[in-house]
């Protein structure tokens, strides 16, 4: 699901970018600060850290070894280095960071609540730890015209809030960082547009089989699949000409502080 770097960045890449620094500007990061990217992926969020803030130093790991190598060609800036690690046994002492962020990734955790309090473990005392997740709802339309789309084909599929375990809601969000022993938590909406040049380039990065929707692409039949695409484009456009078009793209953040010490 998450190998291929250049199709990823095509794909969602692009977005979680721009998503990036709405996500630092929400959860704040002070001069000289030591920040952990959580499942960094393409390393779009350590970038933006080195990019808008004065961090000292700026870790991403992710499990994926394309990713990590990818991202290592995209960052030059001297204080961020990639590792290959995983999110629920971080390989860092107990308060090694002042802030630790997690963008688009604890959905695909597969034991998330541990991740959380990792997170937390390897945190300061009175740092900060922070993760974004899309909205699950059909509030957020870059995802949820794919799902209504599939939905129509194929009644079976389900939503992101009807799948145990979703962490694509404010609620979800705040329940996770609670249970990792977190305080003070707050939560905000992120939402921003999403501009696409024509059908094809919402379409086709889908297909390159990246991520959830790529893999449940993958898994169809042709007929299925053109099925699909039809609906889609008949949802995004109905009678009009294929051409630019934007979806609202919509993200929770939330944050809590690291206060005592880990139970």
């Amino acid at each position: 699901m998450f190998e291929v770097a250049e199709a990823y960045e095509v794909m969602m890449g692009r977005w979680s970018r721009q998503l990036a620094p709405l996500f630092v500007e929400f959860v704040g990061v002070r001069d000289g600060e030591k920040v952990l990217d959580v499942g960094c992926g393409t390393g779009s969020l350590s970038a933006t850290l080195a990019r808008v803030t004065r961090a000292s130093k700026i870790i991403g790991i992710d499990p994926s070894k394309g990713f990590v190598e990818y991202a290592r060609t995209q960052v030059a800036d001297p204080r961020v280095t990639f590792e290959l690690g995983d999110a629920q046994n971080l390989p860092y002492s107990d308060g090694s960071f002042d802030r630790c962020m997690a963008l688009l990734i604890v959905n695909f955790i597969p034991d998330a609540p541990k991740a959380a309090k990792e997170m937390r473990r390897v945190t300061k005392r009175g740092g900060t730890v922070a993760t974004a997740m899309w909205d699950g709802s059909r509030a957020n339309e870059l995802n949820g015209c794919f799902r209504d789309a599939a939905i129509a084909i194929d009644p079976t599929v389900k939503r992101p809030a009807e799948r145990r375990g979703s962490y694509g809601s404010a609620e979800a969000l705040s329940d996770l960082w609670n249970s990792a022993g977190l305080t003070d938590i707050e939560v905000t909406d992120l939402t921003m547009p999403c501009q696409f040049s024509s059908f094809d380039d919402y379409w086709l990065p889908l297909t390159a089989g990246q991520g959830p929707p790529g893999v449940y692409l993958a898994r169809l039949s042709e007929d299925h699949r053109a099925a699909l695409r039809e609906r889609l484009r008949q949802n995004l456009f109905g009678n009009r000409p294929d051409g630019p078009f934007s979806l609202q793209a919509k993200a929770w953040a939330v944050k809590g502080a690291v206060r005592g010490t880990v139970a």
